[in-house]
């Protein structure tokens, strides 16, 4: 007899993937950003209580969801951009990434714990870890009609960047609490996740693709492209790499390969990867809580507005010539986060059900940085989707 958790996930799914494409409808005809939309959905249902998943199948959707979102990006890179805004994609990654872990850290500590303790401090970094990234998913989806202007480029091209950052280093301080990873083996993980996952997805995707070259099943090909990605996250992950870089590579060597009926093949995993943002969004929505305590919202806004300022500082120590002030502020407040923020919080709430992994004190802090989390994805989705309204004001080449 089938279980009733698993017929009760299976139809609220199929309820959320419905009002999911009534939402994408809406926004077309309200032209409003579909991310927004699936968010609010999300947050109504979430405060009604009526819709619950386990942290398991969270965690495995959300990490589905990542790959193929992941995978649908990458692919459409073009090897003159690679060429031109990776480097400069990558340097705005670093620093924001350094400026978070330093000084949001810091600032995060003081608003929210205050404990001067290692594992308090520590969370702080696991929260400023989760934000040092735009999510790939949120990005694509707010830029879909601008993405050939210059600055949605480089904010296409970073969210793809920073993705693996926001997933390697909130785990490395996991592990840390779990006890399996110690201080002396961070840099072999953090090494060996890069060379492994870079490798993994680009011996896997030149051997597949010259063998796809010629031959497309119509009802196959399709499927085969779902499940290389899948098995280049997973494969990687098992040799001790990291999967995101590793469907990021796949997804490059997709892009430029020479495969037959290959713009079929694009047009799949487009619609796939559109119904797993579609649920993975709405889910996201579920988990944001609405604080009761005005001090925890209070402080929420503080300590938003001040990660905005670091924001800005970084990139203008990144680009201080190649753009204007207003494109800089533009970039600046189009931070959207999403499924690697989610794939990350997805995994501490099943952490945080493991008994005696933390002490009572650390279980209530993280517990405060994972709702703080979910309010940050709602702020700069709401954020950029303003920002975007008055996009003209700040780039004038923005359709």
């Amino acid at each position: 007899m089938v279980e009733v958790s698993y017929l009760s996930n299976i139809s609220w799914l199929s309820l959320l993937l419905l009002l999911g494409v009534i939402a994408s409808i809406l926004s077309l005809k309200l032209k409003i950003p579909q991310l927004l939309l699936l968010l609010v959905i999300g947050v109504g249902l979430g405060q009604l209580n009526i819709v619950s998943f386990e942290e398991q199948f969270l965690v495995s959707f959300g990490v589905f969801a990542l790959v193929m979102i992941v995978f649908d990006s990458t692919s459409k890179f073009k090897l003159s951009d690679v060429g031109t805004i990776y480097p400069k994609a990558l340097k705005l990654s670093l620093i924001f990434l350094f400026v978070n872990l330093v000084l949001f850290t810091l600032f995060t500590h003081l608003v929210f714990d205050g404990e001067l303790t290692l594992s308090s401090f520590l969370i702080s970094l696991l929260f400023s870890a989760m934000m040092s990234g735009t999510d790939p998913g949120a990005v694509l989806s707010i830029f879909a009609d601008s993405k050939d202007v210059k600055v949605a480029k480089m904010l296409e091209f970073e969210s793809i960047i920073n993705t693996p950052i926001t997933v390697i280093f909130p785990l490395i301080i996991l592990y840390w609490f779990e006890g399996s990873l110690h201080a002396g083996d961070i840099i072999v993980y953090f090494i060996r996740g890069v060379m492994a996952g870079i490798g993994t997805g680009f011996v896997l995707g030149i051997v597949s693709f010259r063998l796809m070259r010629k031959e497309y099943l119509e009802t196959v090909s399709p499927l085969l492209i779902v499940a290389l990605a899948l098995i280049s996250y997973t494969l990687a992950e098992f040799i001790g790499g990291n999967g995101v870089l590793s469907v990021t590579a796949l997804g490059i060597v997709f892009g430029w390969a020479v495969i037959t009926h290959k713009s079929h093949l694009k047009k799949f995993v487009k619609i796939f990867t559109n119904f797993l943002t579609i649920v993975v969004f709405i889910m996201l929505g579920l988990l944001v809580k609405l604080p009761n305590n005005k001090w925890f919202f209070l402080n929420s806004l503080l300590l938003f507005a001040i990660y905005l300022v670091l924001r800005f500082v970084s990139v203008s120590l990144a680009f201080r010539k190649e753009f204007t002030l207003k494109e800089r502020i533009f970039m600046s407040l189009n931070v959207a986060k999403g499924v690697a923020v989610a794939v990350i919080a997805f995994i501490i709430l099943a952490k945080l059900s493991t008994p005696g992994l933390l002490s009572a004190q650390d279980a209530i802090s993280m517990k405060q940085m994972l709702d703080l989390s979910f309010l940050f994805i709602l702020y700069s989705v709401v954020l950029s989707t303003i920002t975007l309204r008055f996009a003209k004001f700040f780039v004038q080449d923005i359709e």
